[in-house]
Formats: C-alpha cells, sequence, structure tokens
C-alpha cells in the first residue's frame, strides 16, 4: 500500500512502505519520491512535481529513520494516480471515447 510521508525537513515523500520489525529505528520505502509542489501558469492552479527521493542511487528502497518522520498519511487518488504514473513501466491510455 502506498503512503505518504511528512519528514522533520518539511520534505513530503511517497513511496511503498516494506514491513520491517517494529522495534527497528528506519522505515524501509520502495521507490520513494518527494513532492514538489510546482507554481503553473498565472490563474492556473499549483502542480506537485514527483522526483526520485535521492536521485543519485542505484537503490530502489531506502531506509528513513523513525524519527524523522512525523506523520504517515494515505494519499488521495489523484496522487496515488501520479504516483503510479511516475514509477510504472506500463503507460495506460485515457479513459476517453474516441469520436
Amino acid at each position: 500500500m502506498i503512503k505518504l510521508y511528512r519528514l522533520t525537513t518539511g520534505e513530503d515523500v511517497i513511496g511503498v512502505p516494506i514491513d520491517t520489525d517494529s522495534t527497528e529505528l528506519f522505515q524501509a520505502i520502495k521507490k520513494p519520491f518527494v513532492l514538489i509542489p510546482m507554481q503553473g501558469q498565472p490563474g492556473q492552479p499549483m502542480s506537485i512535481g514527483f522526483h526520485p527521493y535521492i536521485p543519485y542511487t542505484k537503490d530502489e528502497i531506502v531506509n528513513i529513520k523513525k524519527a524523522n518522520i512525523i506523520t504517515e498519511t494515505n494519499p488521495d487518488k489523484s496522487l496515488l494516480d501520479a504516483y503510479e504514473k511516475n514509477t510504472s513501466s506500463i503507460i495506460t491510455p485515457k479513459k476517453s471515447i474516441i469520436t
């Protein structure tokens, strides 16, 4: 299940938590992405950019110290869809009727 984390650094990270022993000091997160609010064109709503949490690693799983996680929440549908689009190697077509 995909989760959204707020860290003590103020970053919002989305990814798939890997079950570990609850006594461990770290939370393992698979395919973590940091969310970056981006200003759209004037009069347009703000958009969210997805960037790899640590872009210079080849590791797919990152360990984050549990003491640095302020909260863990369930992302809304639009954020889930965007995350899946950014992490999937399968391209899904838009669901619209061709006329």
